[in-house]
């Protein structure tokens, strides 16, 4: 072949190519409705297109998220609504059972029956569950929260997962915040730091700790116990240390304007009181105590804990302070059962507002992710969809170019000067 023919050939094949190459990519974007079908179609929209793409993503998640979490919430403000509901229908009971005085037999069973229903009904409410996670239990939510004492044996720690840019919704709940949890059992200082850890000591439904104690006074049958006022903690044994071996201090019980001091300390050598026992008698015996029984009550749980009953006018509170706090650590607040029940009660009620609040957020973001969704998808289109009616033009362009080159080259590949010899 000669040199003129070679250089034909190649300018040929060269513009060949160009030409399939567009027709390929223009048939691609009418097959597929995409623009760029490779980043190095467009360098700077494929960049672009992917940061769109990774932001639907994300707000996709989001809006799984949300889904997910607004069934916990829905479940979790529902339990909690139906403690509220039937703590309040328990709390006219107790009340009337406050005012009632002496209580026969078969009243007491009854009320004492009504009561134990009330407080199952509300720990079994406490370990509800969506699919197999308890919602209360924090992280452990394989467990139930609540054993059948109603005290907390889940975690402290809640998963959360995000609902949209910096913001997270729970997916379990941390059961000691959400059911209004009071501190029960005896102070276990196992780091040895003096001071009452979360983990050192047991966190009990606050209505159902007021429950159990109503359930064991009627049991006891000393039903002027109700009027009394108990410690939140106590001691494994009566006769148990009081507080620590070089610990001090003064327990003081103020009732109307009667006040009593009581000096207490850690050893057993001294003539203060060093025991719950001990403690017990100190007060009932002093001389100027002509208003306040004290007595060892030991709760549904086993636990020994301290109580105060006034003697004549139970109208009259009765308020406890600690000079050192050393004692205090131990036995926790002094309530009576009426105010450890509308503790607890308002503990439940302040966590379902808070529930109605995260639910709320998702109202309100809910629309959002999903406008912001729609908006950078049809940006995101722009980028990348094909334009039919532009690309449909280009490609009948590209295809009566190619004709023409086909066309040219089959005319003038045999060209010679022979042909025009006569």
């Amino acid at each position: 072949m000669r040199v003129p023919d070679i250089s034909f050939y190649n300018t040929f094949i060269k513009n060949n190519e160009i030409k399939e190459n567009k027709l390929l990519k223009y048939t691609n974007q009418l097959s597929s409705g995409k623009k760029i079908l490779q980043p190095s179609d467009n360098a700077v929209d494929s960049a672009k297109s992917l940061r769109l793409g990774k932001i639907i993503d994300d707000i996709s998640t989001y809006n799984r998220n949300m889904d997910q979490v607004q069934a916990v919430l829905e479940t979790a403000e529902s339990t909690l609504g139906n403690i509220v509901d039937v703590s309040q229908e328990a709390r006219v009971h107790i009340i009337q059972t406050l005012n009632t005085g002496v209580m026969d037999a078969e009243d007491a069973q009854i009320l004492k029956d009504y009561f134990q229903s009330i407080r199952d009904y509300i720990i079994k409410q406490a370990n509800v569950s969506v699919g197999n996670s308890r919602i209360f239990g924090g992280v452990n939510a394989q467990i139930d929260p609540f054993n059948t004492q109603g005290i907390y044996q889940g975690q402290t720690l809640e998963t959360k997962v995000p609902i949209s840019k910096g913001v997270e919704l729970n997916t379990t709940f941390n059961g000691i915040e959400y059911l209004g949890t009071i501190q029960s059992g005896v102070w276990n200082d196992a780091n040895a730091d003096n001071n009452v850890d979360l983990t050192e000591v047991s966190n009990k439904i606050g209505v159902v700790k007021a429950l159990d104690d109503i359930i064991q006074i009627i049991d006891s049958g000393d039903i002027y116990k109700l009027h009394g006022y108990f410690s939140d903690m106590g001691y494994n044994d009566p006769n148990n240390a009081l507080v620590g071996a070089t610990e001090s201090g003064t327990l003081t019980i103020n009732y109307g304007t009667y006040t009593l001091n009581v000096n207490y300390d850690g050893d057993t050598t001294s003539p203060n009181p060093s025991t719950l026992n001990e403690l017990v008698n100190a007060i009932n015996t002093d001389p100027t105590n002509q208003y306040i029984e004290a007595f060892v009550f030991q709760d549904k749980d086993g636990v020994y804990r301290l109580g105060l009953v006034a003697k004549n006018d139970a109208s009259i509170p009765i308020t406890v302070s600690d000079s050192s706090g050393a004692l205090s650590k131990r036995i926790g607040n002094v309530s009576s059962i009426l105010e450890t029940f509308d503790k607890g009660f308002n503990g439940v009620a302040a966590a379902r507002s808070r529930i109605g609040t995260q639910m709320s957020v998702i109202d309100d973001l809910k629309p959002q992710n999903e406008f912001l969704q729609t908006v950078f998808s049809e940006l995101k289109s722009k980028f990348e969809d094909a334009d039919y009616a532009s690309v449909i033009s280009e490609l009948e362009k590209v295809r009566t170019s190619y004709e023409a080159l086909l066309a040219s080259f089959n005319q003038n590949k045999d060209l010679s000067l022979l042909n025009f010899l006569k």
